[in-house]
């Protein structure tokens, strides 16, 4: 398996607008080719958002974020205060 992390820097006024964001954007990734699991993020001082998706694999990871960067970026560009970072990594499990 695979986990693709995304966050981005907002600001605390911006946080409902990017709640509504997330709660229309799981539904759509729930349906992608490979999806796992999802969880979104808030920083204590809510100005660094983020999400965790687990995929079936790396390739899933990577179509499901473009599908979704494609779905969501003219709603997110006017919420971030500076561009998106993305990391794709493997998942271990331990053995025990």
């Amino acid at each position: 398996m695979y986990a693709r992390y995304f966050s981005f820097k907002s600001t605390p006024e911006r946080r409902k607008d990017i709640e509504a964001l997330a709660d229309d954007i799981v539904v759509y990734t729930r349906s992608l080719k490979g999806f796992v699991s999802a969880t979104y993020l808030i920083s204590e001082d809510e100005t660094h958002y983020g999400s965790f998706t687990i995929w079936d694999s790396k390739q899933d990871a990577e179509a499901g974020g473009a599908a979704i960067r494609e779905k969501s970026m003219s709603t997110l560009e006017g919420l971030a205060t500076a561009p998106p970072e993305v990391v794709v990594v493997e998942v271990y499990q331990p053995k025990s």
